[in-house]
């Protein structure tokens, strides 16, 4: 299979962002990242991060601002589908590799994950098989995470003064980011559940649920 067979596999939202991760200041701010996942076709949804691709609902995206980064994600529930997903990975490795992502060089082998770097941003693709977790089964699943190279994949420690500075003066958009964090300050939540903005409102209450756990609430 050609490599321009198999970027047509790829839907054209992933692949915009793909090559706006490393020449577009895709992760530079807030702000740019969302209105490249906006001009790519992308959707904001009620949960603060989340974005679903308007082409194809069976594509979602997770997001975050601290530092700025983001997850593609696409699914199976069954060993076919689990096999369509091992077969649209090596349709995103060819893509990246024939250099459609931009300039980027492979990362060291890994058993579980393909990555490259290039610019200031980190890509790693992985596809996870189907698996029993307690009395839930998980379907497999593809995700293709683009990050800041100077950044750690599991974000920046939380900020309160960062946070009361956004919820009095940031824009809608790092609004609604802030209103997903899982560590906030009590002032800092009740000022975005004031929010003008229903959709901060909106993704204020609907992480509740994760700010009790951090907090060690039940």
């Amino acid at each position: 299979m050609t490599t321009a067979a198999q970027s047509h596999e790829v839907p054209h939202g992933v692949l915009l962002l793909l090559q706006r991760a490393t020449g577009a200041g895709l992760l530079s701010s807030a702000e740019a990242m969302a209105a490249a996942l906006t001009e790519a076709g992308w959707v904001r949804g009620a949960t603060s991060g989340s974005w679903s691709y308007n082409a194809d609902a069976s594509w979602t995206v997770e997001s975050a601002d601290h530092a700025p980064n983001l997850s593609i994600f696409t699914h199976g529930d069954d060993e076919q589908e689990y096999e369509q997903l091992l077969h649209l990975a090596d349709a995103l490795h060819a893509v990246i590799d024939s250099g459609q992502a931009g300039a980027v060089q492979p990362g060291a082998p890994d058993p579980d994950w393909s990555t490259w770097s290039g610019g200031d941003v980190v890509l790693s693709l992985n596809v996870t098989p189907q698996r029993q977790l307690g009395k839930h089964r998980l379907p497999a699943l593809l995700q293709l995470a683009i990050e800041r190279a100077d950044t750690p994949s599991e974000g920046l420690t939380p900020d309160p003064q960062r946070a009361r500075s956004l919820a009095r003066e940031g824009s809608p958009i790092t609004r609604w980011y802030l209103a997903g964090e899982d560590h906030l300050p009590d002032d800092v939540v009740a000022l975005l559940g004031a929010d003008e903005d229903a959709a901060v409102v909106a993704a204020l209450d609907a992480n509740e649920g994760q700010r009790r756990l951090a907090r060690g609430e039940r």
